[in-house]
């Protein structure tokens, strides 16, 4: 028995040592992932993808185990979270592809910077003064008050309409008939920075509004024109006359009759607001292929008087900023058809300046800029209201200095809208 168990020991000791054997001929290293330039509190957004599919996320300096090979390192932007417009946080590695040796180690470093014009919301005036844009950031925002703005950006012609891309880049319509172009670093400050880049498309009309779809095309509405242009990213870079591999026209009905304010919904289609026709057009994805006079897929005119600015909430619902009917929701449900008919409607005292532009916050809330009195208005939770209301709004930003509202754009929009540009 006593022989038996001696047997079981050293059975068990050489299993043991040959474990341990295995794992000491495991081959290993470490990378060291340094994360600097975030302030307290915002996390970073680092991806390390390496040999066998090994993925590793990190979010602040970390020094991983790896097996021996070259790991790529990819960095996306960092948040602050606010819960109107985030603060956004670009960064890069150094170097973005690092090779790890067997029982060595390695470092990448990366390096975040805050991004120039995010954190806030930006309007264009086009009161026929010098184009200017101006910006509103999260903390002007949080409460109600009489001020300028955080940011003004000013140049040489007055501005329609406004759109950023993916990457924070301003662009701005302008009424003569051409789109500025402002890179992100040159919204760090006010000033009078030249454009970065500009397209001529005076040929077209005047330019009115803005909107990118999912693939990076910027679509231009030519408010004295009646026409829609589509710009794709390579044009969009290169500036200068491109023509437009997109045109569409009005039909001989007036389907497009000043159209000003532009947005798509979630399926790719696109949703104009004539203000000379007084309806909403529903442009269908398919149609939006080639240039030609395509029929809108919907036309609806219920409850509307003097449609600006439209864009879509995080539930698929159109909201529209009609200066005389006021703040109006048509349901995503009721879109497909031509009756549809406002199931909310903002009026009276609740927008006593008649609303033109509006857009959505990081939490879901809407901002609406207003004509006549100049001041912007935030309401907290619209999409519970039904019938005609007349709510308090919940944060006024008054006497901001704007001579005519234009369009509202958040940098960064929210990423629960339908379409973001890439």
């Amino acid at each position: 028995m006593r022989r038996v168990r001696l047997l079981g020991l050293v059975t068990s000791a050489v299993a043991l040592v040959v474990v341990m054997a295995a794992c000491l001929s495991t081959p290993r290293g470490s990378l060291m992932v340094t994360i600097s330039g975030l302030p307290a509190g915002v996390a970073g957004s680092v991806e390390v993808t390496g040999p066998g599919g090994y993925a590793q996320s990190v979010t602040s300096t970390t020094t991983l185990t790896v097996a021996p090979g070259t790991y790529s390192i990819t960095v996306a932007p960092a948040s602050n979270g606010n819960a109107i417009v985030a603060t956004l946080y670009d960064g890069s590695a150094s170097p973005p592809s690092v090779s790890v040796a067997d029982n060595g180690s390695s470092t990448t470093a990366v390096a975040y910077a805050m991004r120039p014009g995010s954190g806030a919301v930006w309007v264009p005036m086009k009161g026929g003064g010098p184009l200017a844009v101006e910006g509103f950031t999260s903390a002007t925002l949080a409460t109600s008050g009489s001020t300028g703005p955080d940011i003004g950006i000013t140049g040489n012609n007055y501005g329609e309409a406004i759109a950023f891309d993916g990457a924070g880049n301003l662009w701005v319509s302008q009424f003569g008939g051409m789109l500025y172009h402002y890179d992100a670093s040159q919204l760090a400050s006010s000033g009078t920075p030249t454009p970065s880049l500009s397209i001529d498309a005076s040929s077209y009309g005047n330019l009115s509004g803005l909107a990118f779809d999912a693939a990076g095309d910027l679509w231009v509405a030519v408010g004295i024109g009646n026409k829609l242009l589509q710009f794709t990213p390579a044009q969009l870079a290169a500036g200068g006359t491109p023509t437009p591999p997109v045109v569409i026209s009005a039909t001989p009905g007036g389907s497009l009759l000043t159209p000003i304010g532009m947005a798509f919904d979630p399926a790719g289609n696109l949703w104009v607001a004539n203000h000379g026709g007084v309806s909403l057009v529903k442009f269908a994805a398919s149609q939006l292929a080639a240039s030609g006079s395509p029929t809108p897929a919907v036309t609806i005119t219920n409850g509307l008087s003097n449609p600006f600015g439209i864009a879509f909430d995080a539930s698929g619902n159109l909201w529209v900023a009609d200066s005389a009917a006021g703040e109006l929701r048509y349901d995503a449900a009721d879109l497909g058809s031509a009756s549809a008919s406002p199931a909310a409607a903002i009026t009276g005292a609740a927008l006593p300046g008649g609303p033109e532009a509006l857009a959505f916050d990081a939490s879901g809330a809407l901002w609406v800029a207003e004509h006549s009195t100049e001041d912007l208005r935030q309401f907290t939770n619209p999409g519970a209201w039904t019938g005609t209301v007349t709510p308090a709004a919940d944060v006024i930003i008054s006497s901001v200095g704007m001579t005519d509202v234009g369009m509202l754009a958040f940098s960064p929009s929210s990423s629960a809208l339908p379409i973001q540009a890439p």
